[in-house]
């Protein structure tokens, strides 16, 4: 939508935790609506069907394919995506698959070199834009999103900087 606004966006790069349903729906077409999600450093990842992805999967194919898609999840079964939704999907999506080892190890670099904290949801995000610009060579200033305080997850933060949760709370008064 932001691109037919006249945004100039250019690819969009969705990061995924361990529960990787979205990048096995994006890249194979499968999504496995009955799994079971991994507990991980970013809970609010932890599942296994997206939500809101019937609205992205009703503006790539309408309404026939979001109602088969609807159907699919209440059953608990696998979805397949049609060709033509696939196609849709990947034109300006990148989508990668992080480790919590690598988000724990993404904050304290991230801090190192820009004095900046993450939140773990943040360093997620961070290492799939670095897995992008790794894949295409696209250096880019680029937008990363946020919507938590690293406070909301002080104790994923404050280990994985070494500090103790009282001085992250102080540093970032």
């Amino acid at each position: 939508y932001a691109r037919k606004w006249g945004l100039p966006i250019g690819n969009i790069v969705c990061a995924c935790n361990e529960n990787s349903n979205l990048w096995d729906f994006i890249c194979h077409g499968t999504l496995r609506c009955g799994d079971v999600a991994l507990s991980t450093d970013t809970p609010r990842g932890d599942v296994i069907v997206p939500e809101g992805l019937e609205r992205l999967i009703h503006a790539c194919a309408g309404t026939g394919e979001t109602e088969r898609y609807l159907d699919t999840v209440r059953k608990g079964e696998t979805y397949y995506a049609e060709d033509l939704l696939l196609h849709r999907l990947r034109k300006g999506i990148y989508v990668t698959v992080s480790s919590g080892s690598r988000v724990r190890s993404t904050i304290p670099t991230v801090f190192a070199t820009h004095s900046y904290v993450l939140s773990p949801y943040g360093a997620l995000a961070y290492a799939g834009l670095q897995d992008y610009r790794a894949r295409t060579g696209e250096s880019r200033t680029a937008l990363l999103l946020e919507d938590r305080s690293p406070l909301l997850e002080e104790e994923t933060v404050s280990s994985a900087l070494g500090i103790s949760a009282d001085a992250l709370k102080e540093y970032l008064k």
